[in-house]
């Protein structure tokens, strides 16, 4: 026989599942790790910088000058000359993992965060 009355036992069931669901999806932003240090990655070799201290970089790479800025815990591409500009439409980055690319320039910034162990979350 199929049961048609819902009984405080489904209502418990129904509540618990809801807060784990919730928990579940609240546990990155609670645990998100924000970046500290910026690694740029050039065919020369690698530097890194820290986001808390504002600066300009300027970087010169096969032919291609980039300007990088870094203030406010976050850094971007101001001005590229290279011919699409895709490095300097990307946008800030400021979360570990988070990464700009010039291919044309062969450049890579790539923000690290601290040393949690973590290397990806899926999810």
């Amino acid at each position: 026989m199929l049961r048609t009355r819902f009984s405080v036992g489904d209502a418990i069931a129904v509540g618990l599942v809801l807060i784990a669901a919730v928990l579940l999806f609240a546990i990155p932003f609670f645990s998100a790790d924000d970046g500290h240090i910026l690694v740029v990655t050039t065919p020369e070799g690698s530097t890194e910088y820290r986001l808390t201290d504002d600066r300009e970089i300027i970087l010169t790479s096969r032919g291609i000058t980039l300007t990088v800025c870094i203030s406010d815990g976050s850094a971007y591409v101001s001005e590229s000359d290279c011919r699409d500009g895709v490095c300097k439409n990307s946008g800030k980055i400021s979360h570990s993992g988070e990464t700009i690319l010039c291919a044309p320039a062969g450049v890579t910034l790539t923000v690290k965060g601290g040393d949690n162990g973590v290397d990806f979350v899926a999810g």
